[in-house]
Parts: structure tokens; sequence; C-alpha cells
């Protein structure tokens, strides 16, 4: 539960948000806080949402849709949106009120303790401590505290962000977006797409701006933060004085009860930490099947491996005799992609997809900014089996029920859950979407869903609403296949159909990490090492 300090400093934050008066400083600490709190983030998505998606709901059975949310700019490379201005008086009188409104039931977020949100993904020499010894690859997990005796391992989160803990020391994961450091050093790298990563420790909590820096953690409760690259924000935890601190490159200090100090070594620890450690770095190999889009042959669209034709997962078009030909093809984010008009869709082939296997799904899409509700259903789609959990379609698709989230917003259902993204995507641009699903190992549980926005980690998976319960009786054609621009039934393809424009669309056979995601996004194709040349059974 959020304290009233919280409340207060949250409700200043959404006042100067909307006043368009957010400072650089004030910008980081929204976007950190909400990252890491799912209470800040439903009381911000509320307050900040509900005028908007309702007004936007209701002027879709009424009138034109009013021109009320835009996207962020893409220079920013930030995950919050922004809106127009409005008053903030009446800003502050709908987030008191959203506030202490009781949640719908079903609604909450229910986070799972042994959710993977990290993994180990190079090292050096490690010796672990007792209790604590992963491998490199192995998946690190919500509360998981990692004591390495020695030498050194990398550890890349979810969110993006990169961390090198030197040994002896003690890491404790506590999220994609947060980590604490118990003792010992660490070393930090943070992407544009994982600002407001943050790492806590007894004396300071430095929350990243895009930026390299070093945190030392003594035995005694002091901490030196040295910031190589960029800048962070560190707020020190006890002391005379509490005020935040921003950091920039080459400006250390240490953190300590009796308050903040100079670092006296600063020379010698820059010297000493900005040396490069080599690493025997661990490399997955994925399995990708690719549908550049470009060009329709008879209607199919062809598949490949970034690297060779793949015949047997060819995309075809179906229901085409209903759609102007001359408008499928148009231009794409690289080179052309496929317009949909709401009743076209398209269906490949893929084998296993409905199985318990991780699979990543990528594409870019382009959203107009004029789209019904009723175009909102799927994007892409498969249908999954589980034994406990039931036969159910996996839904990638954009939010169309305001009083679960922002409408427009990426949403994956997937039967018994359903995940929500936080950046709009009905704007007219073209939005990187990735999605990885991991089942659970034993079935009982619901799948892990990561989704990422333009390379940014967006939504938590959260229980459905109960009902809405699927047919076990499954067409043979409705599994192993990838369906596009529909929505998903047990005998194959609904009326409800995807409006708008698709490219360079991806299934990856595993769980693809952040920075293949950017990766793809940035050159795409994947990285070299990691395209597998099995063949499909």
């Amino acid at each position: 539960m959020l304290s009233d300090k919280e409340i207060l400093e949250l409700n200043e934050l959404c006042n100067a948000l909307v006043d368009v008066r957010l400072t650089e400083a004030q910008r980081a600490r929204l976007s950190e806080w909400l990252a890491r709190s799912e209470e800040a983030r439903q009381f911000y998505i509320r307050a900040m949402s509900l005028s908007a998606s309702l007004c936007h709901y209701a002027s879709e059975t009424h009138a034109d849709q009013p021109d009320i949310v835009s996207a962020p700019a893409r220079a920013e490379r930030s995950w919050l949106w922004w809106i127009a201005p409005v008053a903030a008086a009446a800003c502050l009188a709908i987030v008191v009120w959203l506030f202490n409104r009781e949640s719908p039931s079903g609604n909450v977020v229910e986070l799972r303790p042994d959710e993977v949100v990290a993994r180990l993904s190079a090292s050096r020499q490690c010796e672990w401590e007792v209790g604590a010894s992963p491998a490199p690859g192995d998946g690190l997990r919500r509360g998981q505290l990692l004591k390495l005796a020695k030498g050194f391992a990398e550890i890349t989160f979810d969110s993006g962000a990169q961390v090198v803990l030197e040994g002896p020391a003690a890491l404790e994961i506590s999220s994609a977006w947060d980590t604490t450091l118990r003792r010992g050093v660490l070393k930090a790298s943070v992407p544009p797409e994982a600002i407001g990563f943050s790492i806590n420790n007894e004396a300071v909590e430095v929350v990243d701006l895009g930026t390299e820096f070093t945190m030392i953690a003594y035995a005694g409760g002091a901490a030196d933060v040295l910031v190589h690259k960029g800048e962070v924000e560190a707020t020190p935890r006890s002391g005379p004085a509490l005020d935040s601190l921003l950091l920039r490159e080459n400006e250390a200090r240490r953190f300590e009860q009796s308050g903040v100090s100079e670092v006296s070594d600063r020379e010698q620890m820059f010297a000493r930490f900005n040396q490069p450690v080599a690493l025997d770095r661990f490399a997955s190999s994925f399995r990708y099947v690719h549908w550049s889009l470009n060009e329709a042959d008879a209607d199919v669209f062809r598949a490949d491996e970034f690297a060779g034709a793949q015949e047997k997962f060819d995309a075809r078009l179906e229901n085409a005799a209903a759609t102007d030909r001359a408008t499928i093809s148009v231009d794409g984010r690289i080179g052309k992609a496929l317009r949909f008009d709401g009743k076209l869709y398209a269906r490949a082939p893929f084998a296993g997809i409905s199985g318990s296997a991780a699979h990543t799904i990528t594409f870019w899409v382009k959203v107009p900014e004029d789209s019904q509700l009723s175009s909102a259903y799927a994007i892409v789609a498969w249908w999954a089996e589980n034994k406990q959990l039931g036969s159910r379609p996996v839904h990638i698709g954009w939010n169309r029920n305001p009083n679960e989230g922002m409408v427009g917003v990426l949403r994956t259902d997937y039967g018994r859950g359903y995940a929500l993204g936080a950046t709009p995507l009905r704007d007219g641009r073209w939005h990187h979407i990735a999605v990885v699903f991991v089942p659970s190992a034993d079935g009982a549980t619901l799948p892990e869903v990561k989704q990422y926005v333009d390379g940014r980690l967006e939504g938590e998976g959260r229980p459905s609403p109960p009902g809405g319960g699927f047919s076990v009786q499954v067409s043979d054609r409705v599994r192993d296949a990838v369906w596009i621009g529909c929505r998903l039934g047990d005998s194959g393809a609904r009326r409800e159909r995807f409006r708008g424009e698709l490219d360079e669309l991806c299934v990856v056979e595993g769980a693809l990490g952040p920075l293949e995601i950017v990766q793809l996004i940035k050159e795409n194709k994947p990285l070299a090492t990691e395209i597998a040349t099995r063949n499909q059974p």
C-alpha cells in the first residue's frame, strides 16, 4: 500500500506531467517508480488514462474520435505516454477519487514469486557460496539471493540492464527493473530501453538515467557510487540530507550514515573500474522463422530463416477475394508490408507452436489512429494446449477494455491470464512488438509472458476475470499454425479481424532476451551465432 507521503509525491509528479513542467529528474523518478511498483502503476494509469479512455470509448459509438493521446517521441526513448494538458486541479481530483475507489475484482496483478526476471549471461572464474550456484544461461528469479565468493558474473535483466558482479559480493534479484547490492562491487550498464533501472543499497538508491556506473557496498554500511558514462540519480537512505543528487560522468560520491562526501581515492577507483573485464559469454542457439511480407506470390508470403527459404512455413492469405488486391501491399517499416483491412487474414503452418515449448513472436505494426474497438482483436494468434490449464488461444493485439487498462496499449491474452503494456499503439506510427511466451514446466501455473514495445519491457501477467472458457474440441487445422490478422476460435478464424499494417513477422523457438530483441529492431536480423540450422520435425 502506498504511504501518505508517496501519494502526495505521486500526485505532484502527475500534476507536473499534465502541466508539461516535468523536470528530467522528476521524469526519471516517475519512470523508475512506475517500473518498480504495481500500486504506483495502477494509481497512475487510472488517474491519467481513464478519462481519455472512456471519452475515446464513448466517441467510437457516438462521434468522431477526439485527439487525446499522443505517442511518446522516439528520440526520448521513454515509455511514458503524454496526455494533452488539462487543469491540474481537475487532474488531482481524478487522482484522489480513483485512488480511493475500490479496484474491480479480478483485475489486481498477482506477481509470481518464482518469475524469472534475469539470467546469468556471462562469467569468469566464478565460485559461488554454498546454496547459490547458477550455471551460465540459468534464469534468475524474483527474490533470489546470489552470493559470489570470487570471480565475475554478468547478469542480464529482462529490462535490458546488465550488471557485472565482482566477488566476494551478495546481490538480491528484486525484479526486472531493480536489484539490491548487499555487499561487494557491481558495475552496471543500462541501455536507453532500460532507463529507470535502479540499484539499492543500505546507504543509497541509484536510479540509472542511461549510463554506466559502479557501486561498491562496504561491510559497515557505506557505499561508493562512481559514474563512468551518462548520469544517475542517487538518493541517500540515511544521514542529515536525503535530497537526491544528480551525478554525471566522472563524478563520484560516498554515502554513509554521517552524510554524503567526496571519494578520497577517486582517481585510483576510476582507473581500476574503467578497465574492461574479459568474460566467458553464454550464447544461446535459437531457430528463427521469418516472413518479410514484402510481396505475395499467388496469395503466398514466403518464409525464411534470415539465411534461406523455409517453404513449409509459407503464409497463405485467406479471404483475399473480399479485399482489393491493389491495397494489400504497402510501404512498410522495412521494404513492403502487408495491409489488413478488417477482412483479410493469413495462416502459416508451424509445427510445435501449440506445445509446451517457449516461443518469441516479433513484428512491426502500424495501427491507424481511427481504429475502432472491433479491430482490436488479434494481430497474431496461435492455439496453446495445456493439460492443467486447458486448450485455449493466445492472442496478441491491443486492449479494447477501458476497465482493464488504457485502450490501445499492447495486450496479450493467454487463456487464463493477460498482460497489458503502457505505450498506446493507435497513433499511425510503426512500433516494434516482441512477446516472449514461456509455458510453465509443470503445466499447473500460468505461463510467463513478457511484452516489449520498441525494445522496452512493458506489462506483467495477471489472471483473467472469471468466465470466458473455450471448447477443447479444436480443429486439427487450428493447431500448430500461426494465424495473422484475426481472432482465433476452436474451428478457425472468427469474424473479428485486425485493421492495420504488419511487417517483418518473426517466430523464434525459445525465449529471446532483451539484447536479442534490440538486435532485431536495429538490424532486422538475429545475432549470426544464434541462427540454428536444425530442421523442423
